[in-house]
């Protein structure tokens, strides 16, 4: 046999991709000159490449053991070791070729990024140390980069992690190693949606969808997020799409019944519910959103029911006790509703700073001798004004209380509570006398609101300054008839999209009121601040306004408590004209707030206020019919 001759036919065979061939050929050259190194190498290569790892493992060790010091032929072996089931060995053939490569870095890269996969499922931190170095050697290295972005994507797989900061940063790095795979897109959007980062969020599942325009989890991702934003009939038809592809699955029929829920079909909200449940009873979002359908259907029963299970399924979820507890607050049970309540801080949008977050809760006891309570405002305005009235009940207690509030809140709040409870704006220094905190809405529970009859209700408990008030009366003193202030919206809160949808079903248009400038005997003053403000200079009716006098609450307060009646939805002015013991006349919208009780026209809160409820979802007019005439046939009478 001619040896060379021989050697140069094998290769061109091996190089034509004839493996089986060249395999032949190999084997019979080493009938004759079985000590050639190289050719025991080509041999295992042709073996590797028809996936006979067993084999190629046998010749590619002959080959080593001939002429060891070959880094790139330690790393087919490792490649062959690892086909064949063998991933210690494989390891230490990586290691030995890592060592070896040195001088040959895009080869060393390929080894390393070898070694990264194969430790991803027993070692992923030794793993990413290994791909950050192959891509350190060859920036892009698409096996390094691939594998790495995998390491990546198998850190977030818990669903709980994704809840985590570190989530977003890791799947944003790997979808920029991988950004054609969908299903690490798909992921990041999630963390995204979990970061309360929506609208990156939808951009995300849309560049999806712009490659596969079937992706069932991007498609019922992205309905998720577009529920979120309020995009309601968007986020109906991405659902129905899911659940073309995933007939069978609860998922595409708990986001239709979200979406539903939002436009206000809530029959056919309900009915997708409990379709998924039919489908898989131990559905936790089917039950959640099930209950909180209910409690805006009034079933409060309906929705305790759908919260104890979703407790059964989740007891430490924060979204279910949250849930819960406005549910209970609502129908009335304070005793379960106050104490469910306090699950808010690990819901999103329920903040605080560092410096109250280092601060210890207080748990409703007494106090050290000289020790500071602090007192601080936790959400709205509104929440503000109407749980002020429980600081002088701690200082009843002997307690030293100290309140951060709103800035617009303080110079009211000074105004109006016992010298000796200092107020401050939130945010500002805390004395190293503090000993502890409570937010304002933690203290019906510490200081032992259980039911309607228990709550403080004495009013007027806020009060203007003297010095205002004579200001207004002088200037709403020849205003011909009832004095009435009107606020028709709310604040739109666009960065927040929750409660900018509560908004939106909260608020009005000036326009939906003119009804109102049919009544005889009556002088409207504006209340309203914000961007909706500006309609009062098209009022479809005479309407007073010098909003623009109005600095803060103090000044606010003033006005409110020169006039004859409040009529406004759902805002803080509310809060405020009530607490001032003004007479207050409520639009409440269909979901109202917990705070409006059930089937009530009045409220436990405040003696003063009247409440004229939605029959049905977004429809103000049978509500307003109601005011007009409540206005037109039992107006207050002008005070002063």
């Amino acid at each position: 046999m001619d040896v060379n001759s021989a050697i140069d036919q094998a290769i061109a065979r091996h190089q034509a991709g004839d493996w089986a061939g060249a395999e032949a050929a190999y084997r019979d050259i080493l009938v004759a000159a079985p000590a050639l190194a190289e050719i025991h190498y080509l041999l295992g290569m042709s073996c590797l490449s028809q996936g006979k790892a067993s084999a190629a493992v046998k010749a590619l060790r002959t080959a080593l053991r001939m002429k060891d010091g070959r880094g790139d032929w330690w790393h087919n072996l490792g490649i062959a070791l690892r086909q064949s089931g063998d991933p210690a060995a494989a390891r230490q053939a990586f290691a030995t070729a890592i060592t070896q490569l040195d001088a040959n870095p895009a080869q060393q890269a390929e080894a390393l990024a070898e070694q990264g996969a194969l430790l991803a499922g027993t070692d992923p931190q030794e793993a990413e140390v290994l791909l950050r170095r192959a891509l350190v050697l060859v920036p892009g290295l698409p096996s390094a980069a691939g594998n790495l972005a995998a390491v990546l994507f198998n850190r977030c797989t818990d669903g709980e992690f994704l809840n985590r900061p570190e989530a977003v940063s890791l799947l944003t790095e790997a979808h920029r190693l991988s950004p054609a795979n969908t299903v690490i897109a798909n992921r990041l959007g999630i963390a995204l949606l979990r970061a309360e980062r929506h609208q990156e969020a939808l951009a995300l599942f849309d560049a999806v969808l712009s490659r596969e325009p079937d992706n069932g989890a991007a498609l019922l991702a992205r309905s998720d997020v577009l529920s979120i934003l309020g995009r309601f009939e968007e986020a109906a038809a991405a659902a129905r799409q899911a659940a073309v592809g995933s007939s069978g699955r609860p998922g595409p029929l708990v986001a239709l019944g979200v979406a539903l829920h939002g436009q206000g079909s809530l029959e056919d909200a309900r009915q997708a519910f409990d379709a998924a449940i039919v489908i898989d009873p131990d559905n936790l979002p089917a039950h959640l959103n099930l209950g909180t359908l209910l409690r805006d259907l009034g079933d409060d029963e309906g929705a305790e029911r759908c919260y104890q299970r979703s407790l059964q399924l989740a007891p430490s979820m924060p979204v279910v006790h949250w849930q819960r507890a406005q549910a209970r607050l609502i129908a009335g049970d304070f005793v379960e509703g106050w104490r469910e309540y306090e699950w808010r801080w690990d819901i999103p949008g329920f903040s605080l700073s560092p410096v109250l977050r280092a601060l210890p809760v207080w748990d409703g006891s007494s106090l050290p001798s000289g020790a500071i309570l602090l007192v601080h405002a936790e959400q709205g305005h509104g929440d503000s004004l109407q749980f002020v009235r429980y600081l002088p009940l701690l200082r009843a207690r002997g307690l030293n209380v100290l309140l951060q509030v709103q800035p617009a809140l303080v110079r009211l709040f000074r105004e109006s509570l016992p010298s000796d409870i200092a107020v401050e704006r939130l945010g500002a220094s805390v004395p190293e006398t503090v000993s502890c905190r409570c937010p304002l809405l933690g203290l019906p529970l510490r200081l032992g609101t259980c039911n309607l009859t228990d709550i403080p209700a004495q009013v007027p408990y806020l009060s203007a300054p003297s010095d205002r008030r004579d200001l207004w009366r002088q200037r709403l003193r020849d205003l011909p008839g009832l004095r009435v202030g009107l606020v028709w919206a709310g604040d739109s809160r666009e960065g927040d999209p929750r409660a900018a949808a509560t908004d939106k079903r909260r608020s009005l248009s000036l326009s939906q009121l003119a009804i109102l400038g049919t009544l005889p005997g009556i002088t409207y003053v504006s209340l309203q601040k914000g961007p909706k403000a500006a309609e009062a200079a098209q009022a479809p009716f005479p309407l007073h306004d010098w909003t623009d006098e109005l600095t803060d609450f103090a000044d606010t307060a003033a006005l409110v408590s020169e006039l004859d009646l409040v009529i406004g939805v759902d805002t803080a002015v509310i809060h405020l004209s009530a607490a001032l013991a003004r007479p207050t006349w409520v639009l409440s919208r269909f979901d109202g707030c917990w705070r409006w009780l059930r089937h009530r026209a009045d409220n436990p809160w405040y003696p003063e206020l009247r409440l004229f409820r939605q029959r049905q979802w977004a429809d103000w007019r049978l509500a307003i019919a109601e005011l007009v005439n409540a206005l037109a046939l039992s107006p207050p009478k002008r005070s002063g």
